[in-house]
């Protein structure tokens, strides 16, 4: 097999025709795979460098982003990625890379279904991996809103669910989340299951893991007390709306909208576990600062996300923007009360990930200075790109979460691969704060926005760019607060465990009555 691996890869790809190097190189890809052949490996990614360069259709140039990535996930097994809490994993982060490029590509709605599919699940597998566990979510829910029976999606989305399920702090969510793992997995292992390649005893995988699932959890007792849309959305059509908007998005702090559209997640429930303190409390009496803190960073996402609201479905002018003095700059600037609450929504969400950073320096102790922190190094060691020694294989599944989620925006290979719309978030942010954005109407032609360069003061955009980038780092800030709250359950567990045993006094809290919230 060896002998022949070395002949299959020294040969060249220059006289076959693009279809005939896909086969190759794929037969090169797997072959190589089956004999752990590392040369083999290393000869398929320049191959397909070579046919990168071709004239190849727009869905060949997403199926390479998507061989590459198998490459690189065949290269993160010989590594012994693949099953290691290790953060840091260079091969996993290039198949993340590949298979975003493949997502993203212009090509991508080109492909099969059982392709398209086949991309999504397997993003969605390495984002789970790393404890990005919600937007694994999302991209599972996406391959099966196009097949809703590919069992690879099906089935490691119930895996998916369960580890989430294992990580939070409500028994009642845990228990909606092992009811959705259980049928996820039911539907896996059914005969109409759809498998886009032949995986002996995979089925029956699945299977099993239903029947385990029921054998551990009441799913039928679960599911006779489920109520999932029963639950108000308001009073008004304008809340109504509002809620329901929530919902589609994902944007309620609350674990159980990534189970979907439900009324029963029209809340923002998420909170700070049990906190125990074994130093002399801050303030006597009081409850630690943290869950202040947090508090605070709720009711600025709460805030933040209704402007976004506002600023979306805004018609005709509002009185506020009446006698502005504006000069018409010619160029369709977009200037009103319901773009400002879009651009604004977007700064407080985007400083939730540097409070995040802030938090989790103060809660692990990691003594950086407060003025020095942000969502890019509070993870790394002072003035170096290397990851503290403390987090280098920590077993906290969200908190590594947290730590993958800062590469999307701040690492420059990863955040050029992702959706348009979740591309230069962090220079956006710059322009928004310090520098001059200009945002133009969204329905000027095309290139429009470009023709009209804002010179060294900033940048431009079109308003339709910069309600999806609003909206898309919402959802980011919606996932950190998310990972930071089953990060800091998980870090609780930790702490317990090695906690001698002792006198443990406890400090109830009582809820800040709705009623309550008013200016004055």
């Amino acid at each position: 097999m060896t002998e022949e691996l070395k002949r299959l890869s020294e040969r060249s790809i220059r006289k076959l025709n693009n279809e005939e190097a896909f086969d190759h190189i794929g037969r090169l890809i797997d072959l190589s795979g089956d004999a752990a052949f590392a040369r083999g490996l290393e000869r398929a990614l320049t191959l397909l460098d070579e046919l990168e360069k071709r004239d190849v259709t727009i869905g060949q140039g997403a199926v390479i982003h998507y061989f590459r990535a198998n490459v690189w996930s065949l290269k993160a097994e010989l590594a012994g990625h693949k099953r290691s809490w290790a953060w840091e994993q260079p091969e996993t982060q290039q198949e993340i890379l590949s298979l975003s490029h493949a997502v993203s590509h212009e090509g991508f709605e080109k492909l099969h279904p059982i392709r398209q599919c086949q991309i999504l699940t397997n993003r969605a597998n390495l984002l789970n991996g790393v404890g990005r566990f919600v937007d694994a979510l999302e991209s599972w829910d996406r391959a099966l809103r196009i097949l809703p029976k590919f069992a690879m999606a099906l089935g490691n989305r119930a895996r998916g669910l369960g580890f989430y399920a294992r990580a939070l702090h409500d028994p009642g969510h845990q228990g909606l989340f092992w009811l959705h793992a259980h049928d996820a997995a039911v539907k896996a292992g059914a005969d109409d299951a759809l498998f886009d390649s032949f995986y002996p005893g995979l089925s029956e995988q699945f299977g099993a893991m239903a029947v385990s699932i029921a054998q551990n959890v009441p799913v039928d007792m679960i599911r006779e007390s489920q109520n999932l849309d029963g639950f108000s959305l308001g009073r008004s059509k304008r809340e109504k709306a509002y809620r329901r908007w929530c919902l589609e998005e994902r944007l309620f702090l609350n674990p159980l909208n990534d189970l979907g559209a439900h009324s029963i997640a029209a809340n923002d429930v998420l909170t700070l576990p049990s906190l125990t303190e074994i130093k002399p409390p801050t303030r006597p009496g009081f409850a630690p600062p943290i869950i202040g803190f947090f508090n605070q960073m709720k009711q600025e996402f709460a805030s933040a996300r209704f402007m976004l609201f506002e600023g979306l479905i805004a018609e005709g002018v509002h009185f506020s923007d009446k006698d502005v003095l504006l000069y018409n700059t010619l160029d369709y600037p977009s200037y009103s009360l319901a773009m400002e609450r879009v651009r604004t929504s977007f700064r407080i969400a985007y400083s939730l990930l540097d409070k995040t950073a802030f938090l989790i320096n103060d809660y692990w102790c990691l003594g950086k200075r407060p003025d020095q922190i942000n969502f890019r190094n509070v993870w790394m060691v002072e003035g170096k790109k290397t990851l503290l020694p403390a987090f280098e294989e920590y077993e906290n599944w969200p908190l590594r979460g947290l730590f993958w989620l800062s590469k999307e925006i701040h690492n420059e290979a990863l955040k050029g691969a992702t959706a348009p719309d979740a591309r230069e978030l962090h220079d956006l942010r710059n322009h928004l704060e310090h520098k001059y954005l200009q945002v133009h109407e969204g329905w000027a032609v095309a290139g429009f926005v470009d023709a009209f360069a804002t010179g060294e003061l900033g940048k431009s955009l079109s308003s339709h760019e910069m309600e999806a980038k609003a909206l898309r780092v919402m959802k980011i800030a919606r996932s950190a607060l998310c990972y930071l709250s089953l990060a800091i359950g998980r870090e609780e567990e930790l702490r317990d465990s090695k906690r001698p045993d002792g006198p443990v006094f406890s400090m109830p809290l009582s809820t800040w009555d709705d009623a309550w919230k008013r200016s004055r």
